[in-house]
């Protein structure tokens, strides 16, 4: 009826009465993908996929309450999501869900007020496509790199990383929960997010000790050498300066190197509060350095403008796109580093 309404009032104007009728195409074709979405919810794998999503959405959000009000997780209200959330997610679940989908042709713009949840909106999509890959593709298969987002140079915010990271941390232990009940319905592969962005932020190599090749003094050895030494002066290694589960700061003893520093591979970051779920043996599932990252291949990558600019030049860089041929407990290899892993099968 408005939509009559709106036609008929432009009626005498041809331009606008065309733009209207573009406009109410437009929102018809929207409430579609959304019916085609929610109808979609009847198939066993969307379906699965869709509510894991919402659960490790739920976490993470009772974490970031926690967080603001100082009471227990578990005694957070129920979060819920605002209409145009639901609605972007279910918009997109045709086009996740079947690679010949027409809807893949189709950018979706998410215009929202700062501060209106715009967030938590692709935050939701992002661990539906994650998990959904993981149901399709058992074991290693399932894993790499699902997830690019790219943020514009020198504007990575700490309040957004955090939010992403807190999301893969409510999946990481939705999947370590899984396993130890004999369901590996969501992978042998941890999920992760790695930070690659700019040598400004993070490190682009572990280095070591003796280490004199370009960039030595930024490499994840030198800076947490630096770090330790006096955290009040030096920056934390990587750009993120709380637990993103519990909020607690970092400190020099939130980082090591691992297996040793004498040959690092690994920068690992767990947090210094005993109660967290992420302190000890069980560090946070943050990759914040480049060599690590070409490893491991987080299923949620953040990177910024520049470092498309390695393309090109960076063998390693082919594997965050799917250049894949074996693997090993330690991560993945492409046709750069033969003679290294097991095979894929394909």
């Amino acid at each position: 009826a408005q939509a009559t309404v709106i036609t008929g009032e432009l009626a005498g104007d041809a331009e606008r009465a065309k733009t209207a009728k573009e406009l109410i195409r437009r929102a018809r074709l929207a409430a579609d993908r959304m019916e085609a979405g929610i109808q979609l919810l009847g198939t066993s794998d969307v379906r699965e996929a869709f509510c894991t999503a919402n659960r490790a959405m739920a976490r993470q959000a009772r974490q970031r309450e926690m967080q603001h009000t100082g009471k227990p997780a578990a005694q957070a209200g129920a979060p819920t999501w605002r209409a145009f959330q639901l609605g972007f997610i279910l918009l997109n679940l045709r086009g996740l869900s079947d690679p010949t989908s027409a809807d893949r042709e189709l950018v979706d713009l998410l215009f929202f007020p700062t501060g209106g949840g715009k967030t938590e909106a692709y935050l939701g999509l992002a661990a539906f496509s994650i998990v959904l890959r993981r149901l399709r593709n058992p074991g290693r298969r399932g894993a790499g790199v699902d997830v690019l987002m790219r943020y514009t140079l020198r504007l990575l915010t700490l309040d957004q990383l955090g939010r992403a990271t807190a999301l893969i941390c409510a999946l990481e232990l939705e999947r370590q929960q899984r396993a130890k009940t004999g369901d590996k319905s969501l992978g042998d592969w941890p999920f992760e997010i790695g930070l690659w962005v700019g040598l400004a932020a993070t490190p682009n190599r572990m280095g070591g000790p003796g280490d004199t090749g370009p960039g030595a003094d930024k490499t994840a050895y030198r800076r947490l050498r630096a770090f330790k030494s006096n955290s009040a002066k030096n920056p934390s290694p990587i750009p993120l300066e709380n637990c993103p589960w519990c909020g607690t700061k970092f400190n020099s003893y939130s980082f090591r190197l691992v297996p040793s520093e004498a040959a690092p591979q690994d920068l690992r970051i767990t947090c210094v509060n005993a109660s967290c779920a992420f302190t000890g043996d069980q560090p946070l599932p943050v990759l914040a350095v480049d060599e690590p990252i070409y490893r491991r291949l987080p299923c949620f990558l953040i990177a910024t403008v520049d470092k498309f600019a390695a393309l090109p030049w960076i063998a390693q860089t082919g594997k965050l796109f799917g250049l894949v041929e074996r693997f090993d407990n330690a991560g993945f290899y492409g046709p750069s580093e033969p003679g290294r892993g097991n095979s894929l099968g394909g």
